[in-house]
């Protein structure tokens, strides 16, 4: 059993959880999670299973769309509502033009310092096993990306509802913690759901118990997504064999060498963006990778997927 399953994961299990149970329902199939999510948080989760496994490293690097709801003037130690309380301020009543600027002086590149209630390393330790002792190590920054967020609702003073799109790597809740230090009364989240990661949607998600089913009757094979579904763009790359095989052989090939057998199919190269390539009988063959060197696009192997 080999694919992408989009799991809906509830609230109150860590993704390690998700993925234990759905090894149960489906013994003996090889399973892991394409980026993890608080254990108070749900939504999106994507599973690999199978073969599917080694193509782990490359869905991360998408992007994450997230539902989230600001709670004004309490701040905690965990920047989320499962914390203790560590203050407490007045959160004022924003116009619409206030909040807006304070909200969007976090959208591009900023830097974010991992919260100690999070799964980050240090010395070997998680920071949660630090923070559960009452101990801070210092952390350093690290460089993620806002590329919105959108107010959807606004119930003055307190509560805020935010959508959310960020490079995966940003913690919400920290993000969150920011926006009230700004506007000068702290904040936490108090709810968060994750509605896509990459093209997994929340609509279009199984949960634990429809999966069970599927499995009890023999079906769950029927949920599962193709090895390339992640990395399907609005158009596909079509290799002929003497370019796969060189590719294969470890050669990276010029845009220019591409564009003398395939141009219909080809979108604008972007620097260090994944690219999925096909054999001309559209059969997934490969993922790969646009560089550029010396002003120069080259396509470069990533992972073989057809032997």
């Amino acid at each position: 059993m080999n694919g992408f399953l989009n799991l809906l994961k509830p609230p109150g299990m860590t993704s390690h959880d998700v993925v234990d149970a759905v090894r149960k329902q489906l013994p003996g199939v090889k399973v892991g999670h394409g980026g993890t999510l608080d254990p108070g948080a749900a939504g999106v989760l994507p599973l690999l299973l199978g073969k599917v496994t080694k193509l782990a490293p490359y869905i991360l690097e998408y992007p994450k769309v997230y539902r989230t709801e600001l709670c004004l003037g309490i701040s905690t130690d965990t920047a989320d509502s499962y914390g203790n309380i560590t203050g407490r301020g007045h959160p004022p009543i924003l116009g619409q033009g206030e909040l807006e600027s304070f909200i969007t002086s976090f959208i591009g590149e900023i830097e974010q310092i991992p919260p100690m209630y999070s799964a980050v390393k240090s010395k070997g330790r998680k920071l949660y096993e630090y923070a559960r002792k009452g101990q801070e190590v210092e952390r350093l920054p690290r460089r993620v990306k806002i590329y919105y967020i959108n107010v959807i609702s606004y119930f003055p003073p307190e509560k805020i509802m935010l959508e959310i799109k960020c490079s995966s790597g940003t913690y919400v809740r920290s993000l969150c913690e920011d926006i009230g230090k700004v506007i000068g009364c702290g904040g936490h989240m108090s709810f968060l759901v994750r509605t896509a990661s990459g093209s997994f949607e929340l609509s279009e998600t199984q949960s634990l118990e429809e999966l069970a089913g599927l499995a009890r009757a023999g079906r769950a094979e029927t949920v599962l997504l193709p090895a390339d579904f992640p990395f399907r763009g609005d158009k596909q790359l079509f290799l002929s064999e003497d370019l796969l095989k060189r590719l294969f052989n470890g050669t990276n090939l010029s845009l220019g060498q591409i564009l003398q057998v395939e141009s219909a199919g080809l979108s604008d190269p972007v620097d260090g963006q994944i690219m999925a390539v096909y054999t001309t009988e559209g059969e997934f063959a490969a993922l790969t990778r646009w560089k550029v060197v010396d002003n120069k696009f080259l396509l470069k192997l990533e992972k073989i997927w057809k032997q």
